[in-house]
């Protein structure tokens, strides 16, 4: 009986222990990342691969994700700079990391940082900064550091999403090798899109 009782003491002192521990750390949740983590708002991640035999290089160039999410959109970005609308949203990826920008108007923000992998790169945003669009057309492209283009997805319509409220979604477009004007650093091979609620 003297057993059943202690048992019973330590029982209960193990499951205050338990729940002081819960208490005192918090709950699992999503880190706040600077790229958008822990909002609960659709997140859309890019991930871009180049050519295994370069490395991301943005001393000597640019790489960009575009987006046009205009209800009146029809068709991908150009892969040419110069002839991007206003209104397009893009990513670029420089010296400096990872930049958001809207065509038409100044300002960027700073997204993320460099990253540290060497053949492929990946950011994650909220759709609202997207503007919360039904359908994303974008394209992946790297220049110059004019600004003048390398390599762009050559199947840039595969990576449209004709249905964000469609989650979780997953796509990956292969992208010819070997094309870019810029040597492997440049060369665009895969681009995975995924949008989930966290």
């Amino acid at each position: 009986m003297h057993i059943v009782k202690n048992l019973k003491k330590y029982l209960f002192c193990l499951v205050v222990m338990i729940a002081a521990i819960f208490l005192i750390n918090g709950c699992a949740r999503w880190p706040e990342e600077p790229n958008g983590g822990g909002t609960g708002q659709k997140q859309l991640t890019i991930k871009v691969e180049i050519n295994e035999n370069g490395t991301i290089n943005t001393d000597d160039g640019y790489y960009y994700i575009v987006f046009d999410t205009r209800e009146d959109a029809s068709f991908p970005p150009y892969d040419d700079i110069e002839n991007w609308e206003n209104g397009y949203y893009y990513i670029r990826l420089d010296d400096f990391g990872f930049h958001l920008g809207e065509v038409g108007n100044d300002s960027e923000e700073n997204i993320w940082d460099i990253p540290s992998a060497e053949t492929d790169f990946q950011v994650t945003i909220d759709l609202a900064k997207l503007g919360d669009p039904e359908e994303i057309f974008m394209n992946v492209i790297t220049t110059d550091k004019d600004e003048e283009t390398y390599d762009y997805m050559n199947d840039a319509l595969s990576l449209t999403i004709s249905d964000t409220s469609l989650v979780p979604y997953n796509n990956i477009v292969n992208d010819f090798s070997q094309d870019s004007t810029g040597g492997a650093d440049f060369d665009i091979i895969q681009v995975t899109t995924t949008i989930i609620v966290p």
